[in-house]
């Protein structure tokens, strides 16, 4: 039984990819920089990418209106006999309109297969060692500019919880389960970058801003516009409290508690 693991080289792909290979199970991971090249905008490789497939780890890009075609690889996943399948998408994505890009390939892996388990992960601890948030304050010269306010609270989950959560659901089979997957608690962005001064992360200062100031500075990043709004989209739940949100998926499905702030600042490493 063979594993692709999309995203690959992603936050989560890569540590999905990492524990796979740990436990000595074939996995191959798959993203336009991967071992095998996946690149959603061209289906000329699909067969390739596929082949040898029972299980399959889906990651939908955010914010690049791909959602169809995700749902196409999907169907083709499924008409070579995919057996069971995991769809990440975030936080809150069961809300969004049936036509989103991540919405539709929930909608469509449910359609598609009996063995589907759906992962909606909250903001990353990653996010300020590797991801979005690094990304940022690194061209800022470590200041992160976000359209939250300081006393905004997320309950950042850490990668490796949400990519445990996935070879769980991939290996023992949680067909059927919805997680929507927190951190231990919530907690303010400030709070993330004092816990984690002196770490890998970049940030070293945060400073609130308002969404059209969070969308010129993303935009000298060249980022693209759909994409800057899914993010102030995201940005403008927290604010309103529903990313603060904290449950006991992590612990249901792991049979342990999730990775707090703590551990994840001692640990923090690229």
């Amino acid at each position: 039984m063979k594993t692709l693991v999309t995203g690959a080289t992603g936050m989560v792909g890569r540590r999905v990819l990492t524990e796979f290979t740990r436990r000595g199970l074939p996995a191959v991971g798959a993203s336009r920089t991967a071992e095998r090249r996946l690149d959603w905008t061209d289906t000329s490789n699909w067969a390739e990418v596929l082949e040898g497939t029972t299980r399959m780890f889906v990651v939908t890009p955010v914010g690049t209106a791909l959602g169809h075609r995700v749902a196409a690889f999907l169907e083709r996943a499924a008409a070579i006999g995919v057996e069971r399948v995991v769809v990440m998408s975030a936080m809150g994505t069961e809300h969004a309109p049936s036509d989103s890009d991540q919405r539709a390939a929930e909608f469509k892996a449910k359609e598609l297969f009996e063995r589907v388990t759906v992962l909606r992960p909250n903001w990353l601890f990653q996010d300020f060692t590797e991801g979005t948030f690094a990304n940022l304050a690194r061209s800022r010269n470590g200041r992160l500019e976000l359209p939250v306010k300081r006393r905004t609270e997320i309950a950042f989950v850490d990668a490796r919880d949400v990519a445990a959560v996935a070879v769980a659901a991939l290996v023992d089979d949680h067909g059927g389960k919805e997680y929507t997957l927190t951190g231990p608690e919530a907690v303010t962005v400030g709070r993330v970058v004092r816990s984690t001064k002196g770490t890998d992360s970049p940030v070293w200062r945060f400073k609130p801003v308002d969404e059209s100031r969070f969308y010129y500075r993303a935009s000298d990043r060249g980022w693209s516009d759909r994409y800057i709004d899914t993010l102030n989209e995201r940005f403008a739940a927290a604010v309103t409290g529903r990313a603060a949100e904290t449950t006991d998926d992590v612990h249901a499905a792991l049979g342990r508690e999730p990775i707090p702030l703590g551990r994840f600042a001692r640990e923090s490493t690229l």
